[in-house]
């Protein structure tokens, strides 16, 4: 079972990836490889919900000095329990799927810029997902600024064939940026992203699930990373507002703190959000039972679209094995609850919700 709604686009996902700093127009030298594994598992108080484990097998390729192309096969298996109205789940809402993706980038260095275009593919049973982008960077002759750009269409195709469900989805998006080295040890970066979207943005599996058909998303994002001489460490950390024509506002701060020692790479990370609920969103009339509105009434039940406040805490550790060899494994925690917001109230009526996620990952380069 598919969810109908990507939370962030593929461009946005892209390019946040791709833009570690303003010195982003150097070809890479060497190729790598790189395995990951990941379970996930999600869960409210007395039941567990979601769980996936997926393998993702990336690998970077430089092209005779100026090209670079990349690409990433990934394979996950998704079973468990999806609420079929705020917290609750009914007797059908049990799931098996199996995802199927890839994607492909190939990027031309030029000596104060970049050009990349990129292409990607997602399958399960019911939901297919195409995406292709364009997007890239220009440097003033001193390297000292960057400017970021990106171009994005994705096209979705829904088909649940058991209740006769075949709809499509399409979403575009457009990204500036810029990115300023502040001094030897600061560098920050601005982004805009905005997409619009058409189609379907229902999700069938839930009980009256009826949502607008267009979609405007627009998100800022600031990125400051600082580098401490002392401790040959770096500070990473990063503030994005998201809002939308739903009616959610979102803040999110993440901080990550880099640390070296020997083989070995520390990284801790600390991630808070918090959201307003959409403006068709319904709250709980009567807990344990789904509230009632007129069939074609545009609402929702959806807890990820209610209002509330969340909470990440994760560490990576990696080590260098040999020059070629490297591996990692990464924990994160994520907490959900309607209480403690810093802006504005939460939804009423829902449980907390908590997910784990464990990432284990083996590099080659060469």
């Amino acid at each position: 079972m598919a969810a109908t709604e990507s939370p962030v686009p593929w461009l946005a996902l892209a390019l946040v990836a791709a833009l570690p700093s303003a010195h982003a127009d150097t070809a890479p030298e060497q190729g790598q490889i790189s395995y990951k594994y990941l379970d996930y598992q999600d869960s409210q108080p007395g039941w567990d919900r979601v769980g996936v484990r997926a393998h993702a097998l990336s690998i970077q390729v430089p092209v005779a000095g100026e090209w670079a192309l990349e690409g990433s096969w990934t394979a996950d298996t998704v079973s468990g329990a999806s609420p079929s109205f705020h917290s609750e789940a009914l007797g059908s809402g049990h799931l098996e799927d199996e995802r199927r993706a890839r994607d492909l980038k190939i990027t031309r260095y030029f000596s104060r810029g970049t050009l990349t275009v990129g292409w990607a593919d997602s399958r399960e049973n019911d939901y297919r997902s195409r995406a292709s982008t364009v997007s890239g960077s220009v440097s003033t002759e001193d390297r000292n600024t960057t400017v970021l750009f990106g171009l994005g269409h994705t096209s979705d195709h829904i088909d649940v064939a058991s209740i006769g469900l075949h709809e499509p989805k399409r979403l575009r998006d457009v990204m500036l940026g810029v990115a300023q080295v502040l001094s030897p040890t600061d560098i920050v970066q601005l982004t805009v992203t905005h997409a619009t979207g058409h189609g379907y943005f229902s999700d069938p599996y839930k009980y009256r699930d009826h949502r607008p058909e267009t979609k405007h998303q627009t998100a800022w994002l600031g990125r400051w990373n600082h580098h401490f001489t002392a401790t040959d460490g770096t500070a990473r950390l990063s503030y994005r507002y998201y809002r939308d024509s739903f009616g959610v506002r979102a803040h999110t701060l993440g901080a990550e703190y880099v640390q070296p020692w020997g083989s070995w790479t520390f990284t801790p990370l600390l991630r808070l959000h918090t959201q307003s609920a959409a403006w068709f969103y319904l709250d709980p009339e009567n807990p344990g039972f789904p509230t009632i509105r007129p069939v074609e009434t545009i609402q929702s039940q959806d807890q990820r679209l209610s209002a509330f406040g969340a909470m990440s805490l994760g560490l990576k550790v990696s080590r260098r094995l040999t020059p070629q060899w490297t591996a990692d494994a990464r924990y994160e925690t994520y907490r959900q609850t309607a209480s403690g917001l810093p802006f504005g109230t939460g939804s009423p009526g829902i449980e907390p919700f908590r997910a784990r996620m464990i990432q284990l990952g083996l590099t080659f380069s060469f």
